[in-house]
């Protein structure tokens, strides 16, 4: 085992080496956060207990299927379900960066196209034009440099997408709604 971590050090540190200093840092918090390093066991991934109270001294976790508020160490989020009846998200590319959020727990880890489809599921909006449309929201999403692609399948929160994504939970959106058009029929007459 010892022999291994050596290894996973000198593979590290050369990847690394020559990235900035904010960089190295990046790097290093994906690192811990995706394999859970130093969190309480509740919130480390892929654990089956994680809303349970496990000790005394842990914190609860809730449910979230069927409550209003996600909590968070920095404020209280709404549900998916609150902001479709609120309607804070004012177009797509700012839904799909809401549904990138919380499918990354909030900003802090990697999310793929995946799970967005299921956000969309959860949120009940799911339609054909949505998700044929899916590609060009994260381009925007990218473009805006709320998002960054890690590979051709993963994507991580850059910091303006996460205060971005924090202003439109609080209902301070500064998108426009973009109203869809009816088409005149042209039957000849004028």
């Amino acid at each position: 085992m010892f022999d291994k971590e050596i290894e996973a050090i000198a593979k590290c540190t050369e990847l690394i080496k020559d990235l900035d200093d904010d960089s190295k840092v990046r790097v290093l918090k994906y690192l811990i956060e995706r394999f859970g390093i130093g969190m309480p066991k509740y919130q480390q991934p892929n654990n089956p207990v994680s809303n349970q109270i496990q000790g005394a001294n842990n914190h609860h976790q809730e449910d979230t299927s069927e409550t209003n508020y996600v909590e968070s160490d920095e404020m209280d989020y709404p549900s998916l379900r609150d902001l479709v009846i609120k309607d804070y998200p004012k177009n797509e590319p700012e839904w799909v960066l809401v549904y990138a959020f919380y499918s990354s727990k909030y900003g802090e880890d990697s999310f793929t196209r995946d799970d967005l489809l299921s956000e969309y599921e959860k949120s009940n909006r799911r339609t054909d034009t949505r998700i044929k449309n899916l590609s060009q929201s994260i381009s925007t999403g990218v473009k805006k440099d709320w998002i960054k692609s890690l590979n051709t399948k993963e994507y991580i929160f850059l910091e303006a997408g996460r205060e971005y994504c924090k202003e439109i939970l609080q209902g301070n959106s500064s998108g426009s709604t973009r109203k869809r058009s009816k088409r005149a029929k042209n039957n000849g007459e004028d």
